[in-house]
């Protein structure tokens, strides 16, 4: 072998043995890479995991928000239907109130009336809106009594009506009653029967103050007293 045949082939060894080294390091580069891909992954891996469960927990905190709206919108409808409730109950109240108050403008127009403060017509007013309330609407009955059967002269005769499946109720709005009272008023109601033609089913005063002796003669004629709208049936 000649010489410049040796070397050319140490030459060639030598550039052999810098290519395996690069390539050695270049394998442990690859290698070291490799590693670091790999640990990468594995922080992705753990990563992923603590987002599956915080997308668990965020579903699972959903759910318990949905149940949470669910119970609200629940207790939404309880407090809307109380208040529903508390809205009639108020409504009822401020009826009772007014219905109290009627009455009690009654009972002092009543007393006005009978010592002379007020007028009996301002009483009959007030008395007639009570008997609405209580389901009782009255129509007025006007007519002259030209034989003068009631008063023993001519005079008009006034008095409430109410008729309700048939049958006839006469009413007189007094704010005290006397026995004269229920006198006229027996007289009154058969004139109101002559004059009509009707039947009459009851005859009935109202009025907060009654004479003792008015009680007996009602009685005696079958006249009801009334001495408070509210019991009346």
């Amino acid at each position: 072998m000649k010489k410049s045949d040796f070397d050319e082939l140490k030459a060639i060894v030598h550039e052999l043995a810098v290519a395996q080294q690069r390539t050695e390091m270049r394998v442990e580069e690859l290698a070291e890479a490799q590693k670091r891909t790999e640990m990468r992954v594995e922080e992705l891996a753990t990563a992923m995991g603590k987002l599956a469960e915080a997308q668990q927990r965020t579903e699972m905190r959903v759910e318990e928000l949905a149940e949470a709206q669910k119970r609200t919108e629940m207790r939404v409808e309880e407090l809307a239907t109380a208040m529903g409730k508390l809205a009639e109950a108020q409504q009822r109240t401020d009826t009772r109130l007014e219905s109290f108050e009627r009455r009690f403008m009654v009972q002092t127009g009543a007393l006005g009336a009978r010592w002379g403060l007020s007028s009996e017509e301002a009483f009959r007013q007030g008395m007639r809106a009570i008997l609405q309330d209580v389901g009782f609407t009255a129509e007025r009955f006007l007519a002259m009594d030209t034989t003068g059967h009631v008063f023993g002269r001519p005079e008009q005769i006034e008095l409430d009506v109410v008729v309700k499946n048939g049958r006839v109720l006469v009413i007189e709005l007094k704010s005290s009653l006397d026995k004269a009272h229920v006198y006229s008023f027996a007289r009154k109601v058969e004139f109101y029967a002559q004059h009509t033609g009707r039947q009459v089913s009851r005859q009935l005063i109202i009025a907060p103050y009654v004479d003792k002796r008015a009680e007996e003669v009602a009685a005696q004629l079958g006249v009801e007293i009334c001495t408070d709208i509210q019991t009346l049936a």
